[in-house]
């Protein structure tokens, strides 16, 4: 994950006018050895010389830079620890760069948050903190337009700090669903007429035999009735 911010890093720095040579994190690989007691190692290039510590978790070099070509290096390993930290709000930082030339090994990492990028937990949540009130610009860090990590610049930036952009940071409103709204149809029961209920009452049955016989049933009929069941 450091080598692939570091080529981020790298693709910008070079679209800089006058930015030069870039410090690039070498791949490490993972082999597999099945006959092997411990079947699974790492193998990362032979950098052909003793390593060089460029920056340390003190934010500052184990000793004087031998030439100025080493100061660059230096100088640009810190550049590349600000834009990250920028890049990241805050939340990410590579630590302990040390090696040849311009090529980094044996890199250490500090978060800030928990399960950060798939992380299990955070590692050194301190030392971002460190790096922020520590940090001192140089003239590569003005090149990429990198905002002070301190005093007024920082407590009023100019513009917003680039960061890690979410997947749905650019939708403007809710989420429609796949979907399309269907107006609601209306209940096939809504449209029924109420039918007449089986049971009539007296009263309804009295109403219809006005209407045919054209006067009420006499109570006698209704008596005989009542005897016959």
């Amino acid at each position: 994950m450091s080598r692939e911010y570091c080529k981020i890093f790298a693709a910008e720095a070079r679209a800089a006018p006058g930015f030069g040579e870039v410090p690039e994190i070498i791949p490490l690989y993972l082999i597999y050895r099945p006959a092997n007691n411990i079947p699974y190692a790492t193998l990362e290039e032979d950098l052909g010389k003793p390593l060089e510590s460029y920056c340390s978790r003190e934010w500052g070099c184990a000793g004087a830079p031998a030439a100025s070509s080493s100061f660059e290096v230096v100088q640009k390993c810190q550049t590349f620890q600000h834009w990250l930290y920028q890049w990241t709000n805050g939340s990410f930082l590579v630590t302990d760069l040390a090696g040849a030339d311009w090529k980094m090994t044996d890199v250490q990492i500090a978060t800030k948050l928990r399960g950060y990028q798939g992380l299990k937990e955070s590692c050194f949540p301190a030392l971002l903190d460190q790096f922020a009130a520590a940090h001192q610009c140089s003239a590569y860090c003005e090149m990429l337009g990198l905002q002070a990590l301190k005093g007024p610049e920082a407590a009023h930036p100019q513009a917003k700090a680039k960061g890690s952009k979410s997947p749905s940071a650019g939708r403007k409103g809710p989420q429609l669903s796949p979907q399309p709204h269907k107006k609601g149809l209306p209940s096939p029961q809504g449209t029924r007429k109420s039918a007449p209920s089986s049971k009539a009452t007296p009263q309804a049955t009295e109403a219809v035999a006005v209407q045919l016989l054209g006067q009420p049933p006499s109570q006698e009929v209704g008596s005989k009735a009542q005897g016959m069941r």
